[in-house]
């Protein structure tokens, strides 16, 4: 019930009780705990609750009953006091107004009761949610990311430019891509953590000789050993795209490793023909060149045989 209901309410009650008050005083009643009516001339208390009830179902339609009273009426009359009827021709609504029934006032009071209930509870249960504390695992640019959320909340997660990276639901995992992103930001409810992601260095390209040759070195020798190791550092080999050109024969030992083996000319005949217009010491050279297939990398070097004769 509005503020105002009650005041209107309280002003009706004092006025009945003023009226009494009244009637007392013209019939000149003494205060002796004598009976001041008979009980055949006192309101019935079925009669006041009507009245009562009367004047609580226009309250609750948002009107105000205009009260007169003749004070020189028998109070007695009272008693076949019936409530009347309201119409709609006896209402005159403001604007925003509405005429409900009594039944349909209760039903939507206890319509709304329930509600304010269901809010409650429902904020009860979010206060009683046990948030994880939000871990900001390090990312690394330009690889695959693996992320498990161990939360009971979905965790977000964005990069420096404010795009979404990934979102992995509670107790979920995900991998994803990273670009070139500075930093990342992790959300999860109202937790939120800003990290720097970790650059994915350049490879590196180690050449190892292990038979390369000399001035006097035998080509059919060189030919039938490994005569370089050549081993790729990355901290994701297998992101990497390895090319190795020139007159070599190429074994993959695995984990960024290769063995090198010669392979200049299959005979003598071939060998003469390939160094009979150049002189002593001859030289076979390769080139290794390394791209990564996400990273804006490559890195390439060389390397060289030296050899006299067949």
């Amino acid at each position: 019930m509005s503020k105002s209901n009650r005041d209107v309410k309280f002003i009706i009650y004092q006025v009945l009780y003023i009226f009494v008050l009244v009637v007392l005083t013209m019939k000149g009643a003494d205060i002796n705990l004598q009976k001041v009516l008979t009980e055949e001339e006192a309101v019935k208390k079925t009669y006041a609750d009507s009245l009562k009830k009367y004047i609580d179902s226009m309250l609750a339609l948002g009107l105000v009953p205009k009260i007169e009273l003749d004070s020189l009426r028998n109070i007695a009359d009272l008693k076949n006091f019936i409530p009347p009827q309201i119409t709609p021709n006896m209402i005159t609504l403001q604007t925003g107004q509405m005429v409900v029934s009594q039944s349909e006032f209760e039903r939507l009071s206890k319509q709304e009761q329930e509600k304010l209930k269901e809010e409650m509870k429902e904020d009860v249960k979010m206060e009683n949610i046990d948030v994880t504390p939000l871990v900001a695992a390090p990312l690394v640019q330009y690889t695959t990311n693996s992320i498990t959320n161990r939360g009971n909340m979905p965790l977000e997660i964005y990069g420096d430019d404010g795009g979404q990276i990934a979102s992995i639901p509670a107790g979920g995992s995900r991998s994803f891509t990273m670009g070139g992103q500075k930093t990342v930001t992790y959300k999860q409810g109202n937790q939120s953590k800003t990290v720097s992601t970790r650059e994915n260095q350049k490879p590196k390209i180690n050449i190892q000789p292990l038979k390369s040759g000399g001035p006097d070195a035998s080509l059919r020798e060189l030919q039938s050993v490994v005569g370089y190791r050549i081993s790729i550092e990355d901290d994701f080999v297998g992101q990497l795209d390895v090319n190795i050109v020139g007159p070599v024969k190429v074994e993959t030992k695995g984990n960024g490793v290769y063995d090198l083996v010669l392979k200049y000319a299959a005979s003598k005949e071939q060998f003469e023909r390939m160094t009979e217009n150049g002189s002593s010491p001859f030289r076979a050279s390769f080139t290794v060149t390394v791209k990564d297939k996400i990273a804006p990398h490559s890195v390439s070097r060389q390397g060289q045989y030296t050899f006299g004769e067949w």
